[in-house]
């Protein structure tokens, strides 16, 4: 009862030990064919990848455009990759790195950038700081109309608020009468 169930799990493991030690054959095999890089290839390679000055900086400015989601330092693709290697040749031929920006953007559209350009944030941040001053200086004028207000003396309670009063007293006198009349 037993044994039928015994012979296909010998067989299944048996099958998978030879899939695999063909896989490790073959893998062997073909690692044996390629062949080690030489030293000029190498340090082509290295030098290749050593960053241009300013290279890391222009890379953080602008987005990968195949997803619009990380920055072209960050961002592992072959389009970021690509970009990558054309800022690092541009920067080491000595192009200045607004004039590759400006290229970039005008080939891949203003969205490229990470951040707005220094223009429009500049702009923004003037008019934060100029709206934070006309309030302040509104507060200002409010409190100081305040205490004006407040310092200003009192008129004397004595014979100008009686003659004030007769004076208000003696129209009321005067229409009281002309309608009892």
């Amino acid at each position: 009862m037993s044994s039928p169930v015994r012979l296909r799990l010998l067989r299944s493991s048996r099958w998978r030990r030879a899939a695999a030690l063909a896989a490790a054959i073959a893998g062997v095999a073909l690692s044996g064919r390629a062949e080690p890089a030489t030293p000029s290839e190498a340090a082509t390679e290295l030098v290749d990848s050593t960053p241009a000055p300013g290279e890391k900086a222009l890379a953080a400015r602008l987005l990968a455009p195949c997803c619009w989601n990380q920055t072209l330092d960050v961002h592992e693709s072959a389009v970021a990759s690509d970009l990558r290697r054309e800022i690092r040749a541009r920067l080491r031929r000595g192009e200045a790195a607004d004039a590759i920006e400006q290229d970039l953007v005008a080939r891949y559209g203003d969205r490229l950038r990470a951040a707005p350009s220094s223009g429009v944030l500049g702009k923004v941040a003037l008019a934060l700081m100029l709206g934070i001053a006309v309030t302040f200086l509104g507060i200002f004028a409010l409190l100081r109309s305040w205490r004006r207000g407040a310092a200003q003396p009192t008129p004397p309670s004595g014979a100008a608020a009686a003659a004030v009063r007769d004076e208000y007293d003696e129209r009321l006198d005067d229409e009281l009468r002309a309608r009892d009349a």
